[in-house]
């Protein structure tokens, strides 16, 4: 699999044709650049790089890793961006939880459409409707590995949503506890899409080294 040098460790490259291309980014890599703060680096720019102009499609935050879609014309950004504002593409990630996630549960709680103080919050009177389904892998007392299925699309919605369940991730500095590391344990690990040419696609990231060293380290197993 081919992979390209990133300051956070190698990129593997999913999957690539004449119209796009699918990364597995990693965890502490921004999507683009955040105009509040000055990245030398972002997944944006290292594809520019790569292959001259490329159009990210979505975003995952900085801290969170795994399957993102690029586009490389104006007409498949077009493509593709369609069916994410039309809710077509569907998505799963794997999550290291606070221990003893042991029941699957579907939360379905509205988040605030503005951040508050570096969060975003469960809100019933202006909150967007939301909702994750959450699936318990793996748990001892440590901690718990869960696959979670965000069925809407809005910004930290399976962070928050983790937080409302009692089960933050167990490395979050914003909706758990203080901590430098600003890696999150959390994995795009698939999505399902169009493709013009081939049709309904299905794509995995591999394991991310970091969330190797995190399950190892917690005693979990996938």
């Amino acid at each position: 699999m081919k992979t390209i040098k990133t300051p956070f460790g190698n990129m593997p490259i999913i999957y690539e044709d004449k119209h796009m291309l699918a990364v597995s980014k990693p965890h502490g890599l921004h999507s683009v650049e955040d105009r509040h703060k000055v990245q030398t680096d972002t997944l944006r720019s290292i594809l520019d790089d790569e292959y001259g102009k490329i159009y990210i499609v979505h975003r995952l935050d900085a801290g969170t890793g795994g399957v993102m879609l690029c586009a490389k014309t104006p007409k498949m950004h077009a493509f593709l961006n369609k069916q994410f504002e039309q809710g077509r593409v569907k998505k799963e990630y794997l999550a290291v939880t606070e221990p003893h996630f042991d029941a699957a549960v579907t939360v379905m709680l509205p988040i605030s459409p503005k951040i508050a103080h570096g969060k975003y919050k469960i809100n019933f009177k202006s909150g967007k409707p939301a909702r994750t389904s959450f699936i318990p892998l793996s748990y001892n007392d440590k901690a718990s590995l869960v696959r979670a299925l965000p069925h809407t699309g809005r910004t930290h919605q399976i962070r928050v949503h983790l937080r409302a369940h009692k089960y933050p991730l167990i490395t979050d500095w914003v909706y758990n506890k203080q901590s430098e590391d600003r890696r999150l344990p959390l994995q795009s690990s698939k999505i399902e899409f169009e493709h013009p040419v081939l049709g309904m696609m299905s794509l995995e990231a591999p394991l991310s080294d970091y969330m190797t060293e995190e399950l190892e380290k917690y005693g979990l197993s996938l």
